[in-house]
């Protein structure tokens, strides 16, 4: 089961240091960020997305059955973060032009006949999210007995301080960041800051998650760490 860490971050700035912080440290395996066909579309006047969003069209041709509203994996494209961060900073930006993108994001999903997600930004259910996610974040570290005793010591050592006992030793520890729909995108941000407080997930152990959470906060140069169940 994951639990949640709260990160104390506002700014697309503060973001931008932490979700590069998130995958730069010394325990991440794998980095796997995507970003749906519709954003590229919705972004197509920027010339970073505009490939994308003709490639994806020109698969759209070749492929009369691909049902553009569905579940598929490859509907996702993998990103490098700077690729995510313009695709936030184009949404959250203030002026017509964003608007205008937020706007032929909701034109799309309405012409694939798809609902319009209307939770409040940062606040879908973890357990059924909205459909597309528009924006994927996730980290996969390193399993417990992967870890190496000198170059990993700061997190065997904090799980041995708080006695934690670990299930499964080899397998990986799977790490996500907040649901990314229509209402994170259009009204996620305003007046420069989040709405909403930023979430991560991470499966246990928890003080392997925690010392590397705080770790990235660090990194990140945030004036606080991030609040986990064990510190509320």
């Amino acid at each position: 089961m994951m639990v949640a860490w709260s990160f104390p971050v506002k700014t697309t700035e503060e973001l931008g240091r932490v979700l590069r912080a998130l995958g730069k440290h010394r325990y991440v395996e794998e980095v796997d960020h995507r970003i749906h066909w519709m954003v590229d579309a919705a972004l197509a006047d920027l010339p970073l997305f505009a490939a994308h969003a003709r490639a994806f069209e020109a698969r759209r041709a070749r492929e009369i059955s691909l049902d553009v509203a569905s579940r598929e994996p490859s509907l996702w494209r993998a990103a490098p973060l700077d690729e995510i961060m313009a695709a936030l900073h184009a949404f959250w930006s203030d002026g017509p032009a964003a608007e205008q993108r937020r706007e032929r994001l909701r034109e799309l999903l309405i012409s694939a006949g798809l609902p319009l997600s209307d939770h409040p930004p940062f606040q879908a259910s973890p357990e059924s999210p909205p459909h597309p996610e528009f924006i994927q974040l996730d980290w996969v570290l390193f399993a417990i007995d992967e870890l190496d005793a000198e170059r990993h010591r700061g997190a065997l050592d904090a799980m041995a301080e708080h006695g934690e006992e670990v299930t499964h030793p080899s397998a990986p520890i799977y790490q996500e960041g907040p649901t990314i729909a229509l209402p994170e995108l259009c009204a996620g941000m305003r007046d420069g800051e989040l709405q909403e407080e930023w979430i991560v997930w991470s499966e246990p152990p928890y003080s392997y998650a925690d010392y590397v959470f705080r770790g990235a906060c660090r990194a990140a140069k945030l004036d606080e760490p991030p609040v986990g169940y064990h510190d509320l």
